[in-house]
Order: structure tokens, then sequence, then C-alpha cells
């Protein structure tokens, strides 16, 4: 059985408290906005001393915590600025 690391005392958790779905918009494809579903699940932390209860578990590479992009799609936007950033208004209006 799977389990996740506790990002408050870095204890192993696998008992599971809860889970819920996540929708990450990703890179478009042919055309069309992307976006991935993953069930991600919650944990209970086993240290009764620990500020956190429950934690949810991270999908490294895939988000950052809190993230509502993937990070394929966070370094593509990061491009197209460095990339419009460099551009002149001269530029932009010919």
């Amino acid at each position: 059985m799977a389990g996740a690391i506790c990002p408050g005392c870095g204890s192993w958790s696998r008992r599971i408290h809860s889970s819920y779905l996540r929708f990450p918009a990703d890179v478009p494809s042919g055309g069309r906005r992307g976006a991935l579903c993953s069930r991600i699940r919650r944990f209970l932390c086993p240290v009764i001393s620990c500020g956190r209860r429950t934690f949810a578990e991270q999908l490294p590479g895939l988000t950052r915590r809190y993230g509502r992009r993937t990070e394929r799609l966070r370094s593509t936007l990061a491009a197209v600025g460095v990339t419009l950033e460099s551009w002149t208004p001269e530029t932009l209006g010919s």
C-alpha cells in the first residue's frame, strides 16, 4: 500500500483520510484546452504532536501546492512571457 510523507514532521503515513479530484490546466493540444483529472489522497499524520492533522499527497513534477496549472504549462507560459518581454511596442504593432 502506498503512502506519503507528512510535510509537517516528516513521518511516513499510510492511513488515508479522504480523497478528492483535482483538475489542473495543461498545455493545449490540437487547438483544444487541456486539463488533467487526478485523484488526490489526503492522509492522517501518525504523530499526535504534529501540527498537521491531515495532509494531501503531492505529485512531483506535475503540479505545485495550490497550483492550478501543470508544471509543463507553467514553463510554456514563462517561455512565452520571456519572448514577449524582449519585443518592443513597435514590433508588436506591426
